[in-house]
């Protein structure tokens, strides 16, 4: 028998809090997704005037994310361009090269992904980091 550590939706909420929290006036409203380690939703979120695309995005990395086990950045840059590869060889449109989506990891072992958008590229991923770092479950 093994057990399985999971991401449930307290710790996704924790991680939203602390989003929420640290956002500024200058910040566009955002859109978040927390995924589990199959990249399905645990938390979706879209501020009011956030478009919906973004929404889609947010939760095309944290599937990313979780799928793969690295960070979406980790992928664009290892798998996709220095490899000189397409999206479509992983045969998943759910996969994203888009930076930003974050592994979530207990104990070495994936247990989800977090991503944002809405903002410039690095202040989603700055914002994501809160959210994961709040969690306090990364190792």
């Amino acid at each position: 028998m093994f057990t399985r550590k999971s991401l449930g939706l307290d710790d996704a909420q924790t991680a939203l809090d602390a989003i929420l929290g640290a956002l500024s006036a200058t910040d566009s409203p955002i859109a978040l997704a927390v995924a589990d380690e199959h990249g399905v939703p645990v938390l979706c979120l879209r501020q009011d005037g956030t478009p919906p695309r973004m929404l889609r995005r947010a939760r095309a990395k944290a599937y990313t994310a979780a799928n793969l086990g690295m960070d979406t950045v980790v992928f664009r840059d290892t798998a996709v361009k220095a490899a000189s590869r397409t999206l479509e060889d992983w045969g998943d449109p759910m996969i994203t090269a888009l930076q930003g989506g974050l592994t979530i990891r207990s104990g070495g072992e994936v247990v989800g992904g977090i991503a944002l958008s809405g903002n410039p590229t690095p202040r989603d991923q700055a914002l994501a980091r809160i959210g994961l770092d709040a969690m306090g479950i990364t190792s």
